[in-house]
């Protein structure tokens, strides 16, 4: 179990703060419409849990993230995660965007629908600061190995 020191480090560093509003982007998925259908008689507000690869994209994406976040001690893995998880959410944003543009024209699209986008976004930045992070702790070692 890492220590106090340890969590307030990683919680310190900017690729961790990019992570956790990406993570918090994707939750909030979960929780919010997707789009409302306007009808002559009554409102139909359809969420994006309702769609069933949907919600497993979106609980895929936020496990990637919260993982990513924990494993802050393995930067290549890291990276790894950053990237398959912005390929996923990169493919959502694709997914919604052709069925915004293939909708009825009664079904009205909420703001929501552009948080893969930007979540995918934080975690590329997120990603360039891991690559950052690496790229220190490799010329270190190596400038410790030739004082040797």
């Amino acid at each position: 179990m890492p220590g106090i020191n340890t969590i307030f480090i990683m919680l310190q560093r900017i690729q961790t703060l990019f992570l956790a509003v990406a993570a918090g982007l994707i939750f909030s998925l979960f929780l919010t419409p997707m789009m409302k259908i306007v009808g002559s008689e009554a409102t139909e507000i359809v969420l994006y849990r309702e769609y069933t690869p949907f919600l497993i994209i979106i609980f895929v994406a936020f496990v990637l993230c919260v993982t990513t976040i924990v494993s802050y001690k393995r930067r290549i893995f890291q990276i790894r995660l950053c990237n398959l998880n912005s390929l996923i959410l990169l493919g959502f944003q694709i997914w919604i965007a052709v069925q915004f543009f293939t909708r009825e024209p009664q079904m009205v699209y909420s703001v929501t629908a552009l948080f893969p986008i930007v979540a995918a976004v934080m975690t590329f930045f997120a990603m360039r600061y891991i690559a950052r992070d690496e790229a220190l702790v490799m010329a270190s070692s190596r400038l410790r190995s030739r004082k040797k």
